[in-house]
């Protein structure tokens, strides 16, 4: 369907309605033929657009729009945990991948893939199973993996080899391949893993410390590392508790516990006698960082004898009871944010269920992508399921591309308790991560097929696992622009009731070209692909969802302040919540913007420099820290939910003008993408109050049915019922 904002006919009364679709946007038809899409003094000088706007028919229910939760960092914004540790139980990580296979022999497979290669017998005693085609469900062990060459795929050898396995078909593989003593964490001297754990843990292992003549041994944890281009994105003040279990081994065990900021004194600097009893720790301290940024480190070091070290924590006392296990902060900005959605994409693509649902100190680190840095530690399932209860949000979470159909079934009846305990209306469950990705292909499957098949498995076993019951709704992501990829995924998948797309805008951004011009582009974007995935997915009746969206400014060659300038303008937060009102009104009613927090990311063509992407909110050190987009979202979800309408309009910016009407028209978002102040006419029955981009709201009478209201160039506005008003 050709979108009507692409009219150029001249302007009349119009309702846009999109066939069957369930949510509106308003776009009108006629610009004034003078008007160009940049700036200038002739643009300057024109007259205001008009648009007169009518609330006409329901067109069905809207949930708010949703967000990203992300990954858990320990350097960034990202950090999300009240207990600030990663990996604080000192548990092994667990190794996964999925091998396509390209060619067989009577003893193994070789990869079709360099991605996935690994160091000689990396993989060896890891088990498998065999995922799709004849041989789908077969299982055993791994003796061994080697490349003929730096360049060739691994070659896996199996015990015993499947039968019938053949090219193209999926194999998991997983194991605790790792050997650090405590991955995540910093070492120095002689450590090791033992099977020995405090009273009670959860855990398997910890950790003994020995030291030598001259040598100390050190658990070291550093955070907040970016801080010469950020400042302070984790500031320790007030009252934080370090607590850890400790062992002496020796007699003349001693323990030194250390934390603060890099080139500062110590907030806490204590040396301990351990007793030859397993002895909870509990150290509180006051902070107060007032101070210059710098990374913050944690240091446990036996400084003379041997001890063992077990389920450590350390974090604001008065965030450990926040909801989830989540940072106050966190909480109260998605509180604030009031998402439909939340989901849950932190990497976990080789992680198993059993480790999703353990508690903290006995859930292993991830890894799916070789390398020293590509370990991840992930918050668990009943962490996220009770923080997104609490916000409001509906829940959003990644079946690991590994999952084997028992694992999935596992996953299934972990959803099920979630939502008994929680009430969800809805848990959307999503196979994997962007599968057609290459840099997600160490767990990826880019043929749709193999992908359609090895989630179908999964699927159906969630299912039984979870029971009829249980609301889910599962999701089979393709690439946005991908022509076809919707209907072939449709096609092939019987147990999927959505295609999930990430419509970002603002891709591309080259040097000389001005901030106005950027902006003007970004705020112009055509959601075509969009509207084609959408009519070829509905004869089979599934949904096109929205996994992520966002400015995604990456490439081309501008300089990171030209790319910070359009980021950083509020004319961005109008360009996403265009972007969102667009999907919207072609019928898209679950939509995760992506993500809640991020200062930085690599951008360009060599991805040496540094732009603002993608958080909506600069970091997490306190609430309230948004970004144009963020600010644009927090005013969309105040009224957003409930009873979308179409809206009418008549006018000369009618093209110009996206907007929706909730609540029979007492509510209701609009956004400008003209470069010039737009008049608006709104019919109301009672007093408005309205938000405007950066301005504080503010009240508006209702004379004669009708508001009258300026809206400025490239800019967002809501509008609802008076408060004071509203609540007599």
């Amino acid at each position: 369907m050709k979108p009507a904002a692409l009219s150029r006919r001249p302007p009349r009364n119009r309702t846009l309605r999109a066939g069957p679709l369930r949510v509106w946007i308003l776009i009108c038809l006629a610009v004034l033929a003078s008007t160009g899409s940049a700036g200038g003094s002739a643009m300057a000088d024109a007259p205001p657009l008009s648009a007169s706007l009518t609330v006409e028919g329901p067109l069905g229910e809207l949930p708010r729009f949703g967000i990203n939760l992300g990954v858990r960092t320990v350097w960034g914004a990202e950090q999300l945990m009240s207990n600030v540790l990663r990996n604080p139980g000192l548990e092994p990580a667990l190794d996964g991948a999925l091998i396509v296979v390209g060619r067989t022999d009577f003893t193994g497979v070789e990869d079709d893939s360099r991605w996935t290669a690994r160091p000689e017998d990396f993989w060896a005693g890891a088990r498998f199973e065999v995922l799709s085609g004849p041989a789908a469900g077969q299982q055993g062990q791994v003796l061994g993996n080697r490349r003929t060459s730096a360049a060739s795929p691994d070659r896996l050898t199996l015990s015993p080899m499947p039968a019938g396995v053949g090219p193209g078909d999926a194999i998991a593989v997983r194991g605790q391949q790792d050997a650090a003593p405590a991955p995540l964490w910093w070492t120095e001297g002689r450590l090791r893993s033992v099977h020995d754990t405090r009273p009670g843990s959860p855990g398997r292992r910890s950790v003994l410390l020995q030291a030598m003549p001259g040598q100390q041994a050190s658990l070291l944890h550093h955070l907040d590392s970016i801080g010469a281009r950020a400042g302070k994105l984790l500031p320790v003040n007030g009252e934080w508790l370090l607590s850890l279990w400790v062992r002496g081994e020796t007699d003349d065990a001693r323990l030194q516990l250390s934390f603060g900021r890099h080139g500062q004194s110590p907030w806490l600097n204590q040396t301990l006698k351990p007793g030859r009893s397993w002895t909870r720790i509990e150290l509180p301290f006051k902070t107060r960082d007032d101070g210059p940024p710098g990374p913050l480190q944690l240091a446990i070091r036996a400084v003379q004898g041997a001890l063992l070290v077990d389920d450590l924590a350390m974090g604001a006392s008065a965030a450990q009871a926040s909801p989830g296990g989540f940072r106050t902060e966190v909480v109260q900005n998605l509180r604030a944010l009031r998402p439909g959605y939340l989901r849950d994409w932190q990497g976990q693509l080789a992680d198993l269920p059993a480790n999703r649902s353990a508690e903290p100190w006995a859930r292993q680190p991830i890894r799916y992508r070789p390398g020293a840095h590509e370990m991840q530690f992930a918050y668990g399932l009943p962490e996220f399921l009770e923080l997104a209860a609490a916000v409001g949000a509906r829940p959003w979470v990644i079946l690991p591309a590994t999952a084997t159909p028992g694992e999935a079934r596992e996953l299934g009846r972990a959803l099920a308790k979630g939502w008994r305990r929680h009430g969800f209306a809805e848990i959307v469950v999503e196979h994997g991560n962007e599968h057609w990705n290459t840099i997600f292909r160490p767990a990826g499957l880019a043929r749709a097929a193999t992908l359609a098949e090895v989630a179908d498995r999964a699927f159906s076993a969630l299912r039984e696992g979870a029971g009829s019951e249980t609301p889910l709704h599962r999701v089979l992501g393709v690439r946005y622009g991908d022509a076809g990829a919707a209907t072939q995924m449709a096609r092939l998948s019987r147990h999927s009731e959505g295609v999930a797309v990430a419509p970002y805008l603002h891709r591309h951004q080259d040097t000389g070209e001005t901030t106005e011009q950027a902006l003007d582009r970004a705020l112009h974007e055509d959601l075509r692909p969009l509207q084609q995935a959408l009519s070829e997915v509905r004869p089979s009746r599934r949904s096109i969802d929205v996994y992520e969206v966002n400015f995604h400014t990456t490439e081309g060659n501008a300089s990171p302040t030209e790319r910070s300038a359009v980021l950083n303008a509020p004319e961005a937060g109008a360009a996403l919540a265009r972007r969102l009102l667009q999907a919207a009104n072609l019928g898209v009613t679950r939509q995760a913007v992506y993500a809640l927090a991020g200062y930085d990311s690599f951008v360009g063509t060599d991805r040496q420099a540094l732009a603002p992407l993608f958080g909506i909110t600069r970091d997490l050190a306190g609430p309230g820290h948004w970004r144009p987009t963020g600010r644009a979202l927090l005013a969309l979800n105040t009224v957003m939910e409930g009873t979308a309408h179409a809206v009418g309009c008549t006018g000369t910016g009618c093209i110009e003008l996206t907007a929706l009407a909730l609540a029979g028209g007492s509510r209701a978002a609009l956004v400008s993408s003209a470069a010039r102040p737009i008049h608006l006419i709104w019919p109301c029955s009672t007093a408005i109050e309205v938000h405007m981009d950066n301005t504080t709201p503010t009240r508006h009478s209702c004379v004669k049915g009708q508001v009258t209201l300026a809206l400025p160039p490239r800019a967002w506005l809501t509008l609802a019922p008076f408060k004071e008003q509203a609540t007599e």
